[in-house]
């Protein structure tokens, strides 16, 4: 977060020293694009206010906000435009990025050496009495608690059939079914095989065939369309209603009347042709259909209300009597009720409130757990308020060694087993860097038979562990006829003796899409 800060402040003095600046019409525009701050659809003035109120902030710092990134913005994007790179470097990193390389693997398994190492109860002891800070129990406390929750308020809201009425007429657009499409596209994506030239240039050429009656729509939608799945039903993909798709598909795709073929349009998904097959008017559902989504809406409604005023009650009155939650409790309508041991730093239970990070924080704050006070009210998330106190605390203290020995000989193995690993791995490297060949392995148990050969391993590749993969390419290129040996120590231990056996470099022909990439990556490093 800090370095964050930091950034954004460099990056508005290199902005200011070169002189950039947000005009009054872009703040004013984009402001006014921001969705809380308009009213049906068209920036309000009124609204605008109203909501920087509601969040104690005025005009003037808002807007000055609003041109310092817009500002650093229009730096940025100077910087990241102006980024290139000469086409043979474009050309080296391709050839570097495509390579692969054949590869012989052996590894030493954990499992296949934990019969020779032991851990004796002398060594166990010494252990523990070393190391006797990280065998403490946790800091525990038990906590009184008051709990108000919006969903359960809900449950007790009353409910007479008048006042939904009035709640379904007030909001009849929510009960209606909007107008839905039925649609089919021909699809030419833009992706590492074809750039938007050549895929623009594709859809303008079935666009004519369709235009000239060469083929039909539904005969291209099957043969030429890159959604495969559409294809199969020539080109259809079912009943779109506004907000299924992206905003520029959908432009064009409520703009046709029934049976009409769209010009080439481009979208998200690359270059298409859509046709309109039919419209399903909107339609809007009657009171009885959609009674029990009323009662629903109602109901968490009016919850909505009690649970704020209730939630300021709560949080006064535990204030005001800092001793004791039951005030609090009786003023809502509820009773104090007491926790189990809760552990600092504990992990979080979604299903339970009382392990809440927030809840836990302030279970272990001064003032609850020195000063014995009631907490601040906590925020559990947007319908939950709690209220905490302590009730008993229990302080750390040292376990004793039978319950943690087990846990200490286990770990003691792994430190041993790993150990041996490596000592024989090192070993069984040296030895083969020396001679070239695997039948070295016999002197650890192990067998020339069990090497791994894999052939045209690519920098992603998923055959191997990352770990492999990326020691692998960090590896110098073997001499002719020759093998270059390493290792690699995975996770869990397991150590990996690596043959280099061959690097074939990837083509140097210009990828345009992989070309537009390495200059953003490099542009976004400038």
């Amino acid at each position: 977060a800090l370095e964050q800060v930091v950034n954004q402040t460099l990056l508005r003095q290199e902005a200011q020293e070169n002189g950039y600046r947000a005009s009054n019409q872009e703040v004013y525009d984009t402001i006014s694009g921001i969705a809380a701050f308009q009213k049906d659809g068209q920036f309000d003035p009124k609204t605008y206010e109203l909501m920087l109120q509601s969040q104690r902030r005025n005009k003037s710092s808002f807007e000055t906000e609003v041109r310092t990134s817009i500002t650093n913005q229009q730096f940025s994007q100077a910087v990241n435009k102006s980024a290139f790179i000469p086409p043979k470097q474009v050309s080296h990193y391709q050839s570097l990025q495509n390579q692969t390389r054949d590869v012989e693997t052996y590894t030493l398994k954990r499992s296949d050496f934990e019969s020779q190492v032991n851990v004796s109860a002398e060594e166990v002891k010494a252990h523990y009495d070393t190391n006797k800070s990280n065998y403490m129990t946790k800091d525990k406390v038990k906590l009184s608690y008051v709990i108000l929750e919006q969903a359960e308020i809900a449950k007790s809201i009353p409910v007479d059939n008048d006042a939904l009425q009035l709640l379904y007429e007030e909001n009849l657009s929510r009960f209606t079914d909007p107008e839905q499409r039925k649609l089919a596209h021909i699809l030419v994506k833009v992706d590492e095989n074809q750039d938007e030239a050549k895929a623009e240039e594709k859809a303008r050429a079935l666009y004519e065939q369709i235009k000239s009656g060469t083929k039909s729509f539904e005969e291209l939608a099957s043969s030429e369309s890159d959604d495969a799945l559409a294809a199969k039903n020539n080109g259809e993909i079912g009943l779109i209603a506004k907000g299924d798709m992206g905003p520029l598909f959908e432009k064009e795709a409520f703009a046709l009347n029934k049976d009409d073929i769209s010009e080439v349009v481009k979208t998200e998904a690359g270059f298409e042709i859509i046709k309109l097959i039919d419209v399903i008017a909107s339609k809007q559902k009657s009171f009885d259909e959609v009674k029990s989504e009323v009662e629903t809406l109602y109901r968490s409604e009016e919850a909505e209300k009690v649970f704020i005023e209730q939630s300021d009650k709560l949080q006064t009155l535990a204030f005001e009597n800092e001793s004791s939650l039951d005030e609090a409790a009786d003023a809502i309508g509820t009773k104090v009720q007491t926790s189990d041991w809760l552990e600092q730093g504990m992990t979080p239970d979604p299903k339970d409130v009382l392990t809440s990070p927030k809840l836990i924080t302030a279970a272990f704050s001064d003032d609850v757990l020195t000063a014995g006070k009631n907490s601040e009210l906590l925020e559990i998330d947007s319908g939950t308020v709690a209220v905490v106190r302590l009730q008993e605390h229990q302080t750390p203290a040292q376990k004793p060694l039978t319950d943690v020995e087990e846990s200490i000989k286990t770990s003691l193995l792994g430190q041993k087993l790993r150990k041996l690993l490596i000592e024989k791995g090192e070993a069984t490297l040296k030895s083969i860097q020396e001679t070239g060949e695997w039948s070295v392995l016999e002197t650890i148990g192990g067998s020339a038979d069990k090497v791994e050969t894999l052939a045209a391993v690519k920098r992603s590749d998923s055959r191997l562990a990352a770990t492999v993969v990326e020691k692998l390419f960090s590896m110098q290129r073997p001499e002719a006829g020759k093998k270059s040996f390493n290792n690699a120590v995975l996770p869990q231990g397991d150590y990996v003796l690596i043959a280099l056996t061959a690097v074939k470099d990837g083509a140097t022909e210009i990828d345009s899409s992989l070309q537009k990439s390495f200059t953003q990556m490099l542009a976004s490093r400038e």
